[in-house]
């Protein structure tokens, strides 16, 4: 299938359908490659993300490419998605790029600005045929600019989504980024029941499973998973790279280990044959 330029087609297809999609932070074509292979295997949607760290390996339009010329030589849906847009030229940057989908992290604002901001970025993304996720909280462990963690109120969340026309918004409730966690299922209940509309998690590399699960009833479709595929990779680099002779075999190996964990979180989303 070509890639999926417009991200609300299948934000809308995870919402109707109840399972979440696994957003993958990648930086390079191993990680990019792994993840695209595992969900052609699973034979799942999937969604490639870029943070701007990740930006500082290859600018947006190589990213863009990368990721669509991967797309195109398999059979499922893959979008690629700006994870923490820092600025309105970031956003607009990957916009112009061929990004499907955007995130615009409007938490350090005043919520009348964050709604404002938000919108005019909706609007421009709208315009563009691409999808911008909202930030209603923040989840700690050193991620942008916010290092504390602030849980989501359901009324803010609403707002984003229904003010600033937001197609999904990011929720606190529990999970950290880089580590384990455990979700505050009562409150996302509270933030479904009055949103309506489809729900991010971020720090799903240490969600429990089971807690994945009862996300996906409650309008989670997409979960960020970051920190699971670079310890993958930095492991395997560590113990495949001192006894090679050539780089091909790291590089294969290291391939492997992050198929695997992405294979995992697919599966755990549920997300597996909905392709």
């Amino acid at each position: 299938m070509p890639f999926v330029s417009d991200g609300r087609i299948l934000i809308k297809r995870a919402f109707d359908n109840h399972y979440a999609m696994p957003s993958f932070n990648v930086c390079s074509l191993e990680m990019a490659r792994a993840c695209v292979e595992a969900a052609e295997e699973e034979r799942a949607p999937i969604i490639l993300q870029t943070y701007p760290g990740d930006l500082e390996q290859g600018s947006p339009k190589v990213m863009s490419a990368m990721i669509r010329a991967l797309a195109d030589e398999v059979s499922v849906p893959i979008m690629l998605h700006l994870d923490h847009g820092d600025s309105a030229d970031r956003v607009a940057q990957c916009i112009r790029a061929g990004y499907s989908s955007v995130m615009f992290d409007g938490e350090e604002y005043s919520l009348e600005e964050n709604i404002s901001r938000t919108k005019a970025l909706a609007d421009f993304a709208h315009a563009a045929g691409v999808s911008l996720e909202a930030a209603a909280g923040s989840f700690g462990g050193g991620e942008g600019d916010h290092s504390e963690v602030h849980l989501t109120d359901p009324e803010v969340a609403e707002a984003l989504l229904t003010r600033g026309s937001a197609d999904m918004v990011a929720c606190s409730v529990g999970s950290i980024h880089g580590q384990s966690s455990q979700l505050d299922i009562d409150r996302l209940e509270a933030i479904h029941k009055l949103a309506k509309k489809p729900l991010v998690l971020h720090g799903g590399s240490g969600i429990p499973a089971a807690d994945l699960a009862e996300a996906v009833k409650l309008g989670v479709v997409k979960v960020n998973i970051g920190a699971a595929l670079f310890r993958a990779l930095v492991g395997t680099w560590k113990q495949a790279a001192p006894s090679a002779e050539l780089h091909y075999p790291v590089i294969g190996a290291a391939r492997n280990a992050l198929k695997e964990v992405a294979r995992n979180k697919i599966q755990i989303m549920k997300a597996s044959h909905k392709a």
